[in-house]
């Protein structure tokens, strides 16, 4: 079977060709030496397995066919990637799972609430534009204690980063854009870098710089970097798609403002249902079989959490949008699994929960036609174009 993962008819709606991957061809042969995986047990058990690394380098070269090192989008990858697969990743993960994170509930509510105050005596507004797309870079600024109005508008240098995560290689001139951005942000983090080291604070950059004797400074500019590219885009996405499917769900709208503390719940079946990033690549380190398909070590495969999310054999009516699903359907891969879990998962949940909160309690009225709703044209990041509301 053929697969265009850019046509309108997959962007639309992926799930009946994963379906078909999933009974006809669960390893699929993107091109040769790169391979699409579906099936729930076979993407949970290589994203915890040995088998796989995410070895960056290897798969952007290919990718360009030629050695990608000395571009700074690309440089920033790398480090980034290095560091989360050694021992320093911990500093990392301490800093971002600290208890602090759930201390800041009050603040992440603040900023929810200050951006529906600018723009909720309109009556109806684009939600993407004027609330999820500034909502997580707000959030992640407060963790980092920087000011919104700064030299930067991090809402367009991280989009244009975030376009370089597509598996179709970059232009000569999309490539000079995504450079000139991540230069940018990077001259931007060395100068906060500076500043914290002269005025420490309990922020998320000072906790880093702390454990410096571990991480670099180009390592933690790296994962400041990655921090808002991966973080704002999926948040903003995510926050979309579950209020798409809220609407789409009448009945499971209702249950959610009827029980405001099925929230969580909420959060977690919608991420599970419409993952807003809905695949992630790795590279095999050996050569491996997988039903009958026979795998090279340097080959790239990609992970099909979204597949794996609607897989029948780990969720009963994988198709349906159920807030109270069984307690014996298997775990969502939404955040992946093993070693490589989401750093900000428990950063990015908590911001969608009080997100939807904030809305559903400040737009009694909010209403979206589901109808009129249109996918952007990309794979390794899910996300609708606009998001009407009226109010």
């Amino acid at each position: 079977m053929k697969l265009d993962i850019l046509s309108t008819e997959f962007t639309d709606n992926p799930y009946p060709t994963y379906t078909k991957l999933r009974e006809q061809a669960p390893v699929f042969q993107l091109e040769p030496g790169s391979w699409l995986i579906t099936r729930h047990s076979d993407v949970e058990y290589l994203l915890k397995d040995s088998l796989l690394n995410k070895d960056v380098p290897t798969i952007i070269n290919r990718a360009y066919g030629r050695n990608m090192g000395d571009e700074p989008f690309f440089r920033i990858n790398s480090v980034f990637w290095d560091s989360m697969a050694s021992d320093r990743r911990k500093i990392i993960v301490k800093a971002l799972n600290s208890n602090k994170i759930n201390e800041i509930r009050w603040q992440v509510k603040k900023s929810a609430e200050q951006l529906v105050d600018k723009w909720i005596e309109c009556g109806n507004a684009d939600l993407k534009t004027v609330f999820a797309y500034p909502f997580p870079v707000l959030v992640i600024c407060n963790i980092l204690n920087i000011e919104l109005d700064s030299e930067l508008d991090f809402l367009k240098e991280t989009k244009l980063i975030s376009r370089a995560n597509e598996p179709s290689p970059l232009s000569s001139e999309e490539l000079e854009v995504t450079n000139a951005a991540t230069l940018r942000l990077s001259n931007f983090f060395r100068k906060i870098c500076q500043q914290r080291r002269d005025q420490p604070g309990d922020d998320l950059i000072s906790q880093l710089l702390a454990g410096e004797e571990c991480l670099s400074e180009d390592e933690i500019i790296a994962n400041l970097i990655i921090l808002f590219v991966a973080g704002y885009g999926t948040t903003a996405n995510s926050l979309c798609l579950i209020l798409r499917l809220l609407f789409l769900y009448p009945e499971q709208r209702a249950l959610l403002l009827d029980k405001p503390e099925l929230l969580p719940l909420a959060v977690e079946e919608g991420l599970r249902f419409s993952s807003s990033a809905p695949v992630t690549y790795r590279s095999a380190i050996m050569s491996f079989e997988m039903h009958g398909v026979q795998i090279a070590a340097g080959d790239s495969i990609y992970l099909a959490l979204d597949s794996a999310n609607h897989d029948p054999d780990a969720f009963v009516e994988p198709d349906r949008f159920w807030i109270e699903r069984p307690p014996t359907d298997k775990k969502s891969l939404a955040f992946g699994q093993g070693k490589h879990f989401c750093l900000g998962a428990r950063l990015g949940s908590l911001a969608l929960e009080v997100a939807l909160e904030t809305l559903l309690e400040r737009l009694p009225d909010l209403n979206i036609d589901t109808d009129q709703l249109k996918w952007e044209k990309t794979w390794v990041f899910r996300g609708l174009e606009s998001l009407p509301a009226t109010w």
